[in-house]
C-alpha cells in the first residue's frame, strides 16, 4: 500500500477499505486460480477426509461432509484471521515509519479480508447441505451469534499477537504450532462423545470448540446449544478481546520505534 494512497484519503473507513482490498487481492495474486482456491480448499479438504473418516465415525456421526465442514470453516477463520493479524503491523512497519495512521486497522482490515473468504467457505458449506439433502432448519439464522462471538475472539487474539509479534519474531512459528494442536482440539472430524468425561470438560473451556459446538447446532440440529456452553464460550472470547485491547492500547505508541 504506498504512501501516496494514504495521503488522499486519512479517514479510517477509507483506510481499512483500501486494507482489505489490498489483502483480499493479493492473497490469490499468483494463483491461476485466484479466489476458486476458498471454494476448492474447503472442498477438497472435505472430500479427503471424509473418505478417511467417515466409515470409522459413521456410527456416531451423521451427515459426516456438513459435520466436518461446519467445524473446518470456522477454524479456518479463527487460524488465517489470527495469523494475518499477526504479522499487520510488522508488514507494514515502513508505512508506520513514515506516517501516522490508526495502527488497529490493519488488524482489523486483514481480519475483514479473512471474513470475506469465511462466507465464501460457507457458500460451500450451503452447497453441500444440498448435494447430501441436509435439512435446512430456521435456527440456522441463530448461526450469527457464533459467528460473532467468533469475530470478537479472533480481534481479542489478533491485537495481542500484533504486539508480541514485533518483539519477538519466534511467535510465528509456536504459532503454527499451536494453530496445528487447535485441529485436534477442537473436535472437528471426530464425535465428542468419544471423548472422556474429565477430558470433555475442560474441552468446553476452550471458546473455539464452544463456537464450533454452537454453529453446529443452530446449523445441523436446528436447536439451541446448552445455556453453560454459550455463557462460557462468551465471557472467554469477552475477557481475551478486553486483554488484547488493553496490552495493544499499552504498547500501541511504541511500535514505531521497536519495527
Amino acid at each position: 500500500m504506498s504512501l501516496e494512497i494514504l495521503k488522499k484519503g486519512t479517514s479510517e473507513n477509507f483506510l481499512l477499505k483500501q486494507i482489505i482490498r489490498k489483502n483480499f487481492t493479493s492473497k490469490y495474486k499468483d494463483s491461476v486460480l485466484g479466489i476458486l482456491w476458498s471454494f476448492f480448499n474447503p472442498l477438497i479438504t472435505m472430500a479427503l477426509l471424509t473418505a478417511i473418516f467417515s466409515s470409522v465415525f459413521a456410527r456416531n456421526i451423521e451427515n459426516f461432509p456438513v459435520y466436518f465442514l461446519t467445524g473446518r470453516c470456522v477454524i479456518d477463520f479463527f487460524n488465517s484471521g489470527t495469523k494475518i493479524a499477526m504479522t499487520s503491523l510488522k508488514k507494514n512497519s515502513g508505512i508506520l515509519n513514515k506516517i501516522f495512521v490508526p495502527r488497529y486497522v490493519f488488524a482489523l482490515g486483514g481480519i475483514f479480508s479473512e471474513f470475506i473468504n469465511f462466507l465464501m467457505s460457507m457458500i460451500v458449506l450451503i452447497v453441500i447441505m444440498i448435494v447430501t439433502r441436509a435439512p435446512f432448519h430456521l435456527y440456522a439464522i441463530f448461526s450469527v451469534i457464533p459467528i460473532a462471538i467468533l469475530f470478537i475472539l479472533i480481534l481479542g487474539v489478533g491485537l495481542t499477537l500484533s504486539i508480541l509479534c514485533t518483539k519477538f519474531t519466534d511467535i510465528e512459528y509456536l504459532y503454527k504450532i499451536f494453530t496445528s494442536l487447535l485441529v485436534y482440539a477442537c473436535a472437528i472430524f471426530y464425535p465428542i462423545d468419544i471423548v472422556p468425561q474429565p477430558i470433555r470438560q475442560y474441552m468446553e473451556l476452550n471458546p473455539i470448540y464452544g463456537i464450533i459446538a454452537q454453529f453446529r447446532e443452530f446449523v445441523m440440529y436446528g436447536r439451541f446449544p446448552s445455556t453453560k456452553l454459550m455463557l462460557i464460550t462468551f465471557l472467554t472470547s469477552i475477557v481475551i478481546f478486553i486483554i488484547g485491547v488493553i496490552i495493544f492500547k499499552k504498547y500501541q505508541n511504541r511500535i514505531t520505534l521497536e519495527l
